[in-house]
C-alpha cells in the first residue's frame, strides 16, 4: 500500500501543466505585403497610457508613436512625475521594426533600437532596449486596438512603466505645431 502514494505522485509529475488560455501559438514573421499592411495601419498614429490615471498626482505615462520623423518610425516615450513635476524621462526609438504574428497578436520588434534618458540626468543609449517588443491585437478592428509591452528580462529601469497586460490605449490626434 505504500506504493500507491508514490505512483500517484509519479503520475502527477508526468502530466504536463495546462493553462486555460490554450497552447501558445508559434511566432511567425510576416511576408512583406502583410508587414506593410500592419505598418500602414499604424503609420502616423500615436497612443498613450497612464498609470494610475492622467491626472493622478503620482503617475507613470507612456506614449507610443508611429510617426516618421527624421530617422525614427517607432518611438516609445515614458515619464514618471510627481505633483506635476517630471522626475524621470526616457525614450526608446527605432528607424524601423519587423512584424511577427502569433495567433491574432502582432508583435512589433524594433530594429536597432536607440535609447536616451532626459531626466534625472541626460545620456544616450544608456537604457538597454534589446528584448523590448510591442504586442498589438485587434489591429484591424476599429476602436478596439490593444497593446502590451514586452520587456524581456525586465531590462528597462524602474519606474519605466511597462504595461505587460493587454490594455486599450488612448489614441491621440497628431498636432503639427
Amino acid at each position: 500500500m505504500r506504493q500507491a502514494p508514490i505512483l500517484l505522485i509519479s503520475a502527477l509529475l508526468t502530466v504536463p501543466a495546462c493553462d486555460d488560455t490554450g497552447p501558445a501559438k508559434p511566432v511567425q514573421p510576416l511576408i512583406d505585403r502583410e508587414e506593410q499592411q500592419v505598418k500602414e495601419e499604424l503609420r502616423d498614429r500615436s497612443f498613450r497610457q497612464f498609470q494610475p490615471s492622467r491626472d493622478a498626482p503620482e503617475r507613470k505615462a507612456v506614449v507610443l508613436d508611429f510617426f516618421s520623423s527624421g530617422d525614427q518610425t517607432l518611438g516609445l516615450w515614458a515619464q514618471y512625475s510627481l505633483n506635476g513635476v517630471a522626475l524621470a524621462e526616457w525614450e526608446v526609438g527605432a528607424s524601423d521594426y519587423r512584424v511577427e504574428k502569433s495567433g491574432s497578436e502582432y508583435r512589433l520588434v524594433p530594429i536597432g533600437p536607440r535609447s536616451s534618458r532626459t531626466l534625472p540626468t541626460s545620456c544616450e543609449n544608456c537604457i538597454p532596449a534589446s528584448g523590448l517588443s510591442i504586442s498589438v491585437r485587434n489591429l484591424f478592428d476599429g476602436g478596439n486596438l490593444q497593446f502590451k509591452l514586452n520587456n524581456s528580462g525586465n531590462r528597462l529601469p524602474p519606474p519605466f512603466p511597462v504595461f505587460e497586460n493587454w490594455t486599450t490605449w488612448i489614441e491621440d490626434e497628431y498636432l503639427d505645431g
